[in-house]
């Protein structure tokens, strides 16, 4: 991050005094609003924060919101999406979504463009954490934040817990071929949903193999293409835990399709519990995480931190627990 200036060097590029500086920071009514605004920019640019200039500055900016998410049309982020502008919407703030797409190099193109307006904070479901460490306005993390970003303020699922039971479920039926049809595998929920596996396969004293788990899983297509590779390899019974439901329902229309018994042959677990699941022919089993409800208190946990004193210290973490949803798969 850049050096932040010092009262002295804001008041020569204002070309006023340094108590005309300490007024405007302030908010004194002893200065024109002109100038109290031009001093507010050169502080701003030259990233100048304390407890007293922090909240005049997040004032200054307008009421608006970025709100970076991989995907919105998967329909757990549009849920999260619901519940972050609902209560933005509450405050008096509009909400910019950006998609990412699962992709870094747009998520970095897209961060951009959000400070560029000037946001008063960001709302991300991340792809590369990183990105967000060196951020200079109120952010916060929905949804996936690695062990390792424990400073980082954060609204998240636990997905040790929920794999855990997803693995724990299909060992119970019997299935111990499973193969875990995951997101990309740099994103952190891919690493703690493969450790949660893993503790349920060590419950049973039985080994589960790095070598049974397919990345890159995020569409429908994606569930077909996965169960059709894992079908030239191995035959039933198998057990299939899902990224998402997205992912659960193709390979499920893909079992079907070719006459598999579900769930005596192939015994599948989605991940997010969405409306559709259980209106399917084979409603689906699934995790269910608190989507609506962990968009909802980001945004208010976003909102304390924004016109919290010291925006840059305030640090507010929140996990929910998961719960499986046992129907006919």
């Amino acid at each position: 991050m850049a050096k932040k200036m010092t009262l002295k060097e804001i008041a020569a590029i204002a070309g006023v005094s340094v108590s005309t500086v300490s007024k405007a920071l302030n908010q004194s009514t002893e200065i024109s609003e002109s100038t109290r605004r031009r001093i507010i920019e050169v502080a701003r640019a030259g990233h100048y924060h304390s407890s007293q200039i922090d909240r005049t500055l997040w004032e200054e900016r307008p009421q608006i919101i970025g709100f970076l998410v991989p995907d919105v049309a998967n329909p757990y982020f549009a849920r999260l999406w619901r519940g972050v502008e609902d209560i933005a919407r509450t405050h008096g703030y509009s909400v910019v979504t950006c998609n990412t797409g699962e992709n870094p190099e747009l998520e970095l193109q897209q961060l951009d463009m959000i400070q560029r307006l000037n946001v008063a904070g960001i709302l991300t479901v991340p792809v590369h954490e990183e990105l967000y460490r060196n951020l200079d306005i109120p952010f916060l993390i929905l949804s996936r934040c690695s062990a390792a970003n424990n400073s980082a303020s954060y609204v998240i699922n636990n997905d040790f817990r929920g794999a855990y039971l997803a693995g724990k479920y299909l060992l119970e039926q019997g299935k111990h071929n499973v193969f875990f049809l995951s997101g990309p595998q740099d994103i952190s929920v891919a690493v703690t949903r493969t450790q949660g596996l893993q503790m349920a396969f060590r419950e049973k004293n039985l080994p589960f193999s790095k070598n049974h788990i397919l990345y890159d899983n995020l569409t429908l297509k994606d569930g077909l293409r996965s169960l059709e590779q894992i079908l030239k390899s191995y035959r039933p019974p198998i057990g299939l835990f899902c990224s998402s439901d997205i992912v659960a329902i193709g390979a499920l229309s893909a079992a079907r399709a070719w006459g598999y018994k579900i769930p005596d042959e192939i015994s599948i677990v989605g991940y997010d519990n969405i409306e559709n699941d259980q209106y399917l022919d084979y409603p689906l089993t699934t995790i269910a995480q608190a989507d609506y409800q962990i968009g909802s208190q980001g945004m208010k946990l976003l909102m304390e931190i924004i016109t919290s004193k010291e925006p840059y210290r305030k640090v507010n973490q929140v996990i929910f627990e998961p719960e499986i949803i046992i129907r006919k798969t």
